[in-house]
């Protein structure tokens, strides 16, 4: 199966959510294909662009059969202190740490090029998401995700965690990002402050899930 997402400008958010289906989405590929128009002198002339086929080829060995790799707390802390430096690292591991007590089903990621985890929160037979942490940095709020399941199903929900994680100095999380995948830098969490105000609106999140 091929999802390919056509526009005529590809915005960095959906980029990041290409590479997020890719490492999750096997056998599917996941595509984004840009496609920009220059015109000049009664001519005209369309420039596609092409984001996911370098990280699906990544995943592929030379027979054609996909290679995955498969991710845990050591693998997934030495390469993101490899890329993104102790600080960044150490903010990963507090949010572990939450997860552990919180969410503490902990989903490992597949990905050949970026490692994830994903603290899951089994609820009255339903599995709950809230974040997806990744070794190139950010942590995506599964919005998109959210949206269907109890809870944050409801949309006032959804714009009240977003209201508290916009509460974070340096964070402006865009009100019609509560239906996607938004990111937020591990790099601005590193402050003490910053990073108890994620976790507290993490907290209230998973209060709203054992309430529903």
């Amino acid at each position: 199966m091929r999802l390919i997402f056509v526009a005529d400008e590809i915005p960095s958010e959906l980029r990041r959510i290409v590479e997020f289906l890719n490492a999750q989405m096997d056998p599917a590929e996941v595509l984004a294909v840009e496609i920009r128009q220059f015109a000049g002198e009664g001519l005209k002339a369309l420039v596609p662009r092409v984001f996911g086929q370098g990280v699906r080829a990544d995943k592929k060995r030379p027979g054609g059969r996909r290679e995955e790799r498969q991710w845990d707390e050591p693998t997934f802390f030495g390469e993101l202190e490899a890329r993104r430096g102790r600080d960044e690292a150490a903010v990963a591991k507090r949010i572990l740490e939450w997860a552990k007590v919180n969410m503490p089903r902990i989903w490992w990621g597949k990905g050949r090029q970026y490692g994830s985890f994903i603290p899951v929160f089994d609820h009255k037979g339903i599995a709950f998401e809230l974040i997806a942490v990744w070794t190139n940095g950010y942590v995506q709020i599964t919005f998109g995700y959210m949206q269907s399941r109890p809870a944050f199903d409801d949309k006032n929900k959804r714009l009240e965690l977003l209201g508290r994680l916009n509460a974070i100095p340096g964070v402006d999380i865009p009100s019609d990002a509560i239906a996607k995948f938004p990111s937020i830098y591990l790099s601005q969490l590193t402050d003490d402050t910053a990073l108890k105000q994620f976790l507290e609106a993490l907290d209230w999140a998973a209060e709203q899930i054992r309430a529903s």
